[in-house]
């Protein structure tokens, strides 16, 4: 399988003497300012006529990531001779980053959404989210 050639490519660089920091694939990009300042930089970059398509690429590819994801469940639950509606699933950790509890732009959220129009129940664990409703707005302890 190709992704686990990704962990091994992550332990290989982890073993550089230095300057080594560890970047692990997600669902997505979140936050408020790493999915938005790069496509400013694009923006301004067009009012002096420069290009700045692999920003523009590395966005789509972020923003479909999300859709990659539940398409992924809906392929691993139809192997096991389920559907995605009806299923009962839980996410494990809705904030954008590790041990925060930044969901703002999180793509678990845009996860937790599609899966519920495509008819699962969907849960979720998230220690540092507490709470989350499921209207778009937050509430964290």
């Amino acid at each position: 399988m190709v992704t686990s050639h990704i962990w091994e490519v992550i332990d290989a660089a982890s073993t550089k003497p230095f300057g080594f920091q560890p970047f692990y694939p997600g669902p997505g990009l979140g936050g408020h300012c790493i999915p938005i300042d790069p496509f400013y930089l694009s923006w301004k970059a067009k009012e002096f006529d420069f290009r700045t398509r692999f920003i523009e690429l590395a966005g789509e590819v972020n923003l479909q990531m999300p859709y990659h994801v539940v398409d992924s469940v809906g392929k691993a639950l139809n192997e096991r001779q389920k559907a995605v509606n009806g299923s009962r699933l839980l996410v494990l950790g809705v904030a954008y980053k590790k041990d925060i509890d930044d969901l703002r732009e999180s793509p678990s959220l845009t996860i937790i959404e599609l899966l519920q129009k495509q008819g699962a129940e969907v849960s979720y664990n998230d220690p540092t989210s507490p709470s989350w409703i499921a209207d778009g707005s937050t509430t964290c302890s």
